[in-house]
């Protein structure tokens, strides 16, 4: 087959990779996960998040004093993954933990796999190339370690889920250059924030980008849609990384402290 010919094929097979096919490949890996969710145990630390997560929630409706949440580690942890694991089984009234435990897991699969088409919708925007983005996708969904933890790993795989979600409204976020966008980041970074700490790092990073482009203009009013957009992506990340956190409800102070003292740690 001549060069051009291959070019010439291989320009509509590219074309043929429409977000459908992303979407079919997500819809696969979900019914496999479905099929392989019963194949894998409980980890360590499963039971652990489960209870802790019942007692913040004990706490919150009783208001009592989050402080006695121990130890320090747990009242810093948030709640924004594992509350709505907690109420997804009592919505649908289960109690056998066999049956529990395999709604934990494909609930943790399916986040991951919405993760994994973030990854696919990022490269797809950064490089506007859809061969590439399939590929992205096929390899953050086919890594061995990373899928088998996408079952039973219910704190790290969320967090790295999360953080393709936040990558890719981060993209959104510049490509639209709307308040509503960056009220979607300011969401998806506390949200990241508040299942792992280390998060934080994506709050100082969006707001240099918007200071560069600050910067690099002179006009009055994108200046002042630049500050307006920053301000509130700030201000949405904070609100939400608090709404989430049960016990800087009650010991801001205490959680700003501590939760540094672990970044540092």
């Amino acid at each position: 087959m001549p060069p051009a010919h291959r070019l010439a094929w291989l320009r509509r097979a590219v074309n043929f990779l429409t977000p459908y096919s992303a979407l079919l490949i997500c819809a696969l890996f979900l019914l496999l996960g479905l099929a392989w969710s019963g194949d894998y145990g409980i980890s360590g630390d499963d039971r652990h998040w489960r209870s802790d997560t019942i007692d913040k929630l004990n706490l919150i409706l009783s208001n009592a004093d989050l402080g006695s949440v121990e130890p320090l580690q747990d009242r810093l942890e948030g709640i924004s993954f594992q509350l709505p694991l907690l109420l997804a089984e009592r919505a649908l009234g289960l109690t056998d933990y066999y049956h529990i435990h395999r709604l934990r897991l494909t609930l943790t699969h399916l986040f991951f796999i919405a993760g994994g088409f973030c990854c696919y919708l990022l490269v797809w925007r950064l490089f506007n190339n859809r061969l590439l983005a399939i590929v992205a996708l096929l390899l953050f969904l086919l890594h061995p370690r990373i899928y088998a933890h996408s079952f039973l790993n219910s704190k790290d795989l969320p967090f790295l889920s999360m953080f393709m979600v936040a990558l890719y409204l981060l993209e959104r976020a510049w490509r639209r250059d709307t308040v509503g966008a960056f009220v979607l980041l300011g969401l998806a970074v506390g949200v990241l924030t508040n299942l792992r700490i280390m998060g934080v790092m994506l709050l100082p990073a969006a707001l240099v980008l918007r200071g560069i482009d600050l910067l690099g203009t002179s006009a009055p009013g994108r200046q002042k849609h630049i500050l307006v957009t920053a301000g509130v992506f700030a201000l949405v990340a904070g609100l939400t990384l608090f709404a989430l956190t049960p016990y800087a409800w009650s010991h801001p102070i205490d959680y700003l402290t501590g939760a540094l003292n672990l970044t540092v740690n």
